[in-house]
């Protein structure tokens, strides 16, 4: 139970949206529950998901464990810097694509990210026009 227990604590917000997604399938929930869900899936993907740091060094992209796509690492000047990667200020080297295409948490929780607004437009669409 203890490693179902860690793995929930940790990744609470991928349960949250999968569930969430089925249960709107299998019409359990409604559209304005599934807008809910997915805006909290949302928020913990950018700012609580386990992922490393994506702040710009001088030796290339920071490797320490932070929290979420916006947030950065224990070292003061990396805080929020992954906001400023995703700007695309520097070129092509630095900008967004190269940020959260960096390794395959990024590529997750950018998954995550996009599952989830994708799924709160079809659940307001769903809303507005049923």
């Amino acid at each position: 139970m203890g490693d179902l227990g860690d793995f929930l604590k940790k990744r609470w917000g991928v349960v949250i949206l999968l569930l969430g997604i089925l249960a709107w399938a299998s019409d359990i929930i409604g559209p304005g529950i599934l807008i809910l869900v997915a805006s909290v899936a949302v928020l913990y993907f950018l700012f609580q998901a386990p992922l490393r740091c994506i702040a710009l060094g001088r030796q290339g992209r920071c490797r320490n464990n932070a929290q979420g796509l916006l947030r950065g690492c224990w070292i003061r000047e990396h805080k929020w810097q992954g906001l400023k990667a995703l700007r695309g200020a520097g070129g092509k080297a630095q900008g967004p694509h190269a940020a959260l295409m960096q390794d395959r948490q990024q590529m997750s929780a950018t998954l995550g990210v996009a599952v989830g607004v994708i799924s709160a437009i079809v659940a307001c669409a769903d809303f507005i026009f049923k």
